[in-house]
C-alpha cells in the first residue's frame, strides 16, 4: 500500500497506470474490447470469480463520477451496461457485482465481478479485510485468451 502523497499523486494523474494510452496486456489486465468511452479488460491479477474484468474510462484522467459531463456518464453507462450484458452471456453468472472504487489506483473504472453459488465468498463481499486474504486464482496464458474471447464474441453478438 502507498502513501497519502503516492495517492495524492495518482489522484491529480502523475503516472495513473490506468490513463490513456495502456498496453493491451501487462500483469494486471488482458484487453478484451474498446468500447464507447471506455475498454474491457479481464483481470489478469485474479480469476477466482470465472470471468472478472475491469472496465476503464478511457476520456482523459478522472477520478470520479461526478467530474463526467452529463453526456459521458450517459457514455460510460452504454459501456458498462454492454460489458455487463456479454459477462452474463458468455458466463452465465448467477449475479454480477459491479463496483467503482479508487481507493488503491483514484482513476474512473468499474470492477465486474461474476459470481456463482459456488464461488469462494458466495453470499458475502468478494473482498476481504486484508487484501492478501481475498482467493486468488491466475490462470495460463492461453486461458486468458479464451476468456477473452467469450467475452468478445458476447458483445459483438
Amino acid at each position: 500500500m502507498g502513501t497519502l502523497t503516492d495517492w495524492e499523486n495518482l489522484r491529480a494523474g502523475h503516472d495513473c497506470p490506468l490513463c490513456w494510452p495502456r498496453p493491451e496486456v501487462n500483469d494486471t489486465w488482458f484487453f478484451i474490447a474498446r468500447l464507447e468511452v471506455s475498454s474491457l479488460y479481464l483481470s489478469r491479477e485474479n480469476q477466482a470469480y470465472r470471468g472478472a474484468t475491469q472496465l476503464i474510462y478511457d476520456g482523459g484522467h478522472v477520478t470520479r463520477l461526478g467530474e463526467l459531463s452529463p453526456a459521458e456518464w450517459t457514455a460510460l453507462s452504454r459501456d458498462l451496461y454492454t460489458a455487463e450484458k456479454a459477462q452474463m452471456k458468455a458466463f452465465k453468472p448467477d449475479h454480477v457485482n459491479v463496483a467503482t472504487l479508487g481507493n488503491i489506483v483514484p482513476h474512473l473504472h468499474w470492477h465486474l465481478v461474476p459470481r456463482y453459488r459456488d464461488d469462494p465468498r458466495w453470499g458475502a463481499p468478494i473482498w476481504t479485510d486484508h487484501r492478501n486474504d481475498t482467493p486468488r486464482v491466475t490462470l495460463a496464458e492461453a486461458e486468458y485468451a479464451e476468456l477473452a474471447a467469450r467475452i468478445r464474441k458476447s458483445i459483438d453478438d
